[in-house]
């Protein structure tokens, strides 16, 4: 592993007061003295105390981000070695024993920041890891953190995935869907949770393959699905509407804009040897399927609605807000009595109270009938570490007799 220069670092005031408070981004302009010569991708940063001039955290150094240096260990000392991200991993790998514990084959073995890696994601489908890098800082380290990945999470094959913007102009020693370590016979890989099997489409499917981050909630659908009528809007491959029947749901509604995401669903259910007879789909807008669902005075016991991020940047907040309290409008028309409301965001700039006061704007509310029953945050596999990585908030609401 050859690695590149090191560079000493000394922030502003705010900067440092972040960073020790467990804040993994340095921006550019909070750096007190930018280094005079160039250095490279993933250049280690020594960050320094002003006051005592000691080293007090570790970062990697990357040139062409907002972001221009990300925390990878908070300490006085630091050897990048390969004990150093052997210990990283582990540390990793032991939060998730939790989950393999109950049965869980699929889960996210690195989230970012939180463990340590940030502009890195390892998703793990039984012993098949699908490694996405959203950044040029790991340029120098991938091959030793391929091999020690592949060790401490046990996996034969990794696959390589990049961000659009890395891909847009990659630098690395990999293309778009590499395969390192034993070959596949097809890009579908299976795996479990909580009893309901899926297809993971490692090389061609969206992020790495599938979403795992609503786990928790599918399993709750599962064990209050019996005998009810189950919508899922924005269902993609199926994750919630198998869970629900996994638990002996009367019926299930898909909804979702990709045909090709209702094939993979299809395939879900054959998978599962469930009955298709139960399942309709609606290859469709979700806000023109809801409107035509409500037209035809269609009601369900169970309505999820868990749409993809709105708000992938801050001016994008006010629009995004309008389309969340239009879904739950819409939403909530479908509901039976005594029905339940699922609303989920994965929107970090908007708060779990942000989410909470579009609902309410809804008249989603006690005053109009509703109980606010609980919400949930992050599994185990997607720990976080600073406010901005608190992006998924779900809520359930029940609806009066």
């Amino acid at each position: 592993m050859k690695v590149p220069k090191t560079i000493a670092i000394k922030l502003n005031k705010t900067a440092e007061r972040a960073v020790k408070q467990g804040h993994p981004w340095i921006f550019e302009q909070s750096i007190d003295k930018v280094p005079d010569h160039n250095p490279a991708p993933g250049s280690l940063c020594v960050i320094f105390d002003q006051r005592t001039n000691k080293p007090f955290a570790f970062g990697l150094w990357d040139p062409k981000e907002i972001i221009r240096i990300k925390i990878i260990f908070k300490g006085n000392r630091l050897q990048l070695t390969t004990d150093f991200w052997t210990s990283q991993l582990k540390s990793a790998y032991s939060k998730r024993i939790n989950l393999m514990d109950k049965g869980v084959t699929g889960y996210r073995g690195i989230h970012g920041e939180n463990d340590g890696f940030p502009g890195l994601i390892l998703d793990v489908y039984t012993n098949i890891g699908v490694l996405k890098i959203y950044s040029e800082i790991w340029k120098p380290y991938l091959e030793v953190l391929i091999e020690e990945i592949k060790s401490q999470f046990y996996l034969e094959t990794i696959i390589i995935r990049f961000s659009r913007k890395i891909a847009q102009n990659n630098t690395f020693p990999y293309q778009e869907g590499d395969i390192i370590g034993t070959a596949l016979s097809s890009e579908k890989v299976a795996f479990e949770e909580y009893g309901v099997k899926f297809y993971a489409y490692t090389q061609s499917g969206h992020k790495t393959g599938f979403f795992l981050d609503q786990r928790p909630n599918r399993l709750w659908v599962q064990q209050h699905a019996k005998g009810k009528r189950v919508l899922d809007v924005f269902s993609y491959v199926g994750g919630f509407g198998i869970h629900a029947l996994k638990g002996n749901a009367k019926s299930l509604t898909s909804i979702d804009i990709s045909p090709q995401a209702m094939e993979v669903a299809s395939e879900n259910i054959a998978l599962n040897q469930m009955a298709i007879s139960k399942w309709t789909p609606m290859a469709d807008d979700a806000f023109m399927a809801l409107n035509e669902l409500i037209q035809q005075k269609a009601q369900f016991d169970i309505v999820v609605i868990d749409p993809p991020s709105f708000a992938k940047q801050a001016s994008e907040v006010v629009s995004a807000s309008k389309q969340y309290e239009r879904l739950a409008r819409l939403g909530k028309e479908l509901v039976a009595p005594k029905g339940i409301l699922i609303l989920g965001s994965c929107s970090s700039r908007i708060s779990l109270e942000d989410f909470e006061k579009i609902h309410q704007n809804a008249k989603i509310t006690t005053s109009h009938g509703w109980k606010y029953l609980h919400y949930t945050l992050h599994d185990d596999d997607h720990p976080i570490t600073f406010p901005e990585s608190n992006y998924l908030k779900t809520i359930f609401y029940q609806k009066g007799s």
